[in-house]
Order: C-alpha cells, then sequence, then structure tokens
C-alpha cells in the first residue's frame, strides 16, 4: 500500500473514533412483545341488578383448572364477565371468547363487551383464548343456570 493510501485510512478511522467519542452512538430502542402468560376472572355480574356472582374455581382429572358460577335463570339474563391477563403490561390484550359447549343450539350468545346473554335455561362452555399467540393461555368458563 501507499503512504497516502495508509495515511488516509488512518485519518478516517481516528476521526470516527473522535465523532463517536464526542456524540456517542444512538440506541434506536425497539417495542418489546410481552406476551400475556394466564387469564383468570376477576368478576361476573348480572346486567339488572349488577350483583356480583361468586366464581368457584375446580380442578379436572387433568389436572386443568375451570371456573365456573350457578346463576338462576330469569327472562334476559345477560351475564358480564370480566377478567384480569397476567402479566398487567402484556402488548397484546385481544381477548378471544367462543362456546365449546354446546356446540348446536346453545342455550346463550355472546354479546359485546363480555356480555352472555342467554335465551332459555341451560349450561354454556365457554373458552377464552388470547390472541397474540397459537399457544397462548385459555380460560375455561363454565355458566350453569337453573
Amino acid at each position: 500500500m501507499k503512504k497516502s493510501t495508509v495515511l488516509i485510512l488512518l485519518i478516517v478511522f481516528l476521526g470516527s473514533v473522535l465523532v463517536v467519542g464526542i456524540f456517542g452512538l444512538r440506541s434506536v430502542p425497539y417495542e418489546k412483545l410481552v406476551y400475556a402468560k394466564e387469564i383468570v376472572p376477576t368478576s361476573v355480574t348480572t346486567m339488572l341488578d349488577t350483583k356480583k356472582l361468586p366464581i368457584k374455581e375446580e380442578v379436572n382429572d387433568k389436572g386443568e383448572r375451570y371456573y365456573y358460577v350457578v346463576v338462576p335463570y330469569e327472562e334476559n339474563l345477560t351475564l358480564l364477565i370480566n377478567y384480569r391477563l397476567t402479566p398487567a403490561d402484556c402488548t397484546n390484550k385481544t381477548v378471544r371468547v367462543s362456546i365449546v359447549y354446546p356446540t348446536s343450539n346453545p342455550p346463550a350468545a355472546i354479546g359485546d363487551k363480555n356480555s352472555i346473554v342467554f335465551n332459555r335455561k341451560g349450561s354454556v362452555h365457554l373458552l377464552y383464548s388470547t390472541t397474540d399467540s397459537a399457544s397462548g393461555p385459555t380460560m375455561d368458563f363454565w355458566i350453569y343456570t337453573y
């Protein structure tokens, strides 16, 4: 290499060290994805009298946890089911609610804003699942009317 080439490379190198030393490196923050790890029901209330119903927790034969509530049936029974996602700062807080049982002609329909509307007596098995990942947490929730 020629002396002039080496001298130019040395000047560029020292100049870049000087610039980084004075101004520093700029770090670019990125948004960290935090996935939900658990869904837990917090309260179940009826829409007419906003009375809180007791939520019971059980474990089935497979060791899976499920929740249920027993409600007296009345005409136009609408239940509001609230839940909590853990951790609270998870990125995607969207939860999908689906009726698992009965598969045909269920006694209730899923309304808006976590509400379940009954049109007749019967039991309903709901599945709450997060939409942030395919293997995310789920919550089994049963509603029994009498």
